[in-house]
């Protein structure tokens, strides 16, 4: 009977210490969203070459910060586009590992559902037509109010809703990018965005040449925009592997 108690015990605490060896004690939490411009067939085709699998993972591997944090972590990714609309509903992916004796070939199989999933999305963008007006402010402002992470936007910069038409009239001076804010806030700007201090919002820049002196006005008025009046941090990158 005392070797039968033993025996239930000791598997008991078997179990314990075997729980204790695989849960987590804290899990790194990592959220990142991808907004593409797809207002114009040009910018999408940039796009998908820019975010390629390879660009991806390499923007992952740098922003996340995943290689130098504990083994037990959670990514939440959000994809979606900036359209004629101020339109935004995003596609979510999630990967974790919350076990530390998750075997590897797993997690390897759970970045490669990642990154197709990423495919998937930037696939999306080609059943999208070219669209008349850019309503990047609205969507943007949706995105942050979402978002607790990193914002990655690839678009040219150029705004043009009904509120505001940067081809016509970029703002240049600090009081004009006071007034096509105000203007933009007043039409699209949510009641609450919440505290900004987990936010970063990431620029890639993709424009033609055409166009070069419209976006670097529309770069100075983001940056005013985001960073003077919500707080945000904000940067500009002419390409992923420029980071």
């Amino acid at each position: 009977m005392k070797k039968g108690i033993f025996i239930g015990l000791s598997a008991i605490l078997a179990t314990f210490v075997a729980s204790c060896d695989t849960e987590c004690e804290t899990v790194t939490t990592r959220n990142i969203t991808i907004l593409v411009d797809a207002t114009d067939s040009l910018l999408v085709d940039k796009a998908q070459q820019e975010l390629r699998k390879d660009n991806f993972e390499q923007l992952v591997n740098k922003k996340l910060g995943l290689t130098e944090t504990p083994t037990c972590f959670t990514v939440n990714y959000d994809f979606g586009y900036i359209s004629t609309h101020s339109y935004y509903n995003p596609t979510s992916t999630q990967l974790s590992q919350t076990k530390w004796g998750q075997a590897k070939n797993k997690l390897v199989l759970g970045w490669r559902s990642f990154y197709d999933a990423h495919e998937k999305n930037l696939q999306s963008l080609d059943s999208l037509g070219n669209m008349e007006n850019t309503s990047l402010f609205p969507t943007l402002m949706k995105a942050i109010r979402k978002t607790d992470g990193i914002l990655i936007v690839v678009s040219d910069l150029i705004e043009n809703n009904p509120a505001v038409n940067f081809y016509k009239n970029p703002p240049t001076t600090p009081e004009q990018m006071e007034k096509a804010y105000q203007k933009m806030a007043a039409y699209y700007l949510p009641d609450t965005i919440g505290s900004t201090d987990e936010r970063e919002v990431l620029f890639i820049v993709l424009s033609e040449p055409k166009n070069s002196a419209v976006v670097h006005k529309a770069r100075a008025f983001w940056k005013y925009a985001l960073e003077e009046q919500m707080g945000l941090q904000v940067s500009f990158a002419d390409g992923i592997s420029t980071l």
